[in-house]
């Protein structure tokens, strides 16, 4: 589609000498300047935003699956530690719950 472009004289002699050592026309390199300009500044498409959003969350669900690995050792410890205090509390509480109370220094 045929367009009309004014530009500034300079502008376009600069064009036209890189066009010349290129071996390509003006027209082509002002199509291939836009394409690059586009290119450039052109916002993602719908499709490339979700895919990238995909990318990014299956690298963090990665990354979460390390680190609950990494942690479960230590937490794993941790509930080791829970079950022998209350086993031993428990072994101290025993006795007192399976002794019957003692009557004598209560009053009827």
């Amino acid at each position: 589609m045929p367009i009309s472009l004014r530009l500034p004289e300079d502008l376009e002699t600069q064009i036209a000498g890189f066009g010349a050592r290129q071996g390509i026309s003006k027209s082509a390199v002002i199509v291939r300047s836009i394409h690059e300009f586009l290119a450039k500044h052109a916002q993602p498409s719908s499709l490339q935003i979700y895919e990238e959003v995909m990318r990014e969350a299956e690298g963090q669900r990665d990354d979460a699956k390390y680190e609950a690995l990494e942690q479960r050792p230590l937490k794993l410890a941790v509930r080791k530690a829970i079950r022998r205090k209350h086993a031993q509390r428990s072994k101290l509480a025993k006795p007192a719950l399976t002794t019957p109370p003692d009557r004598a220094g209560k009053q009827a």
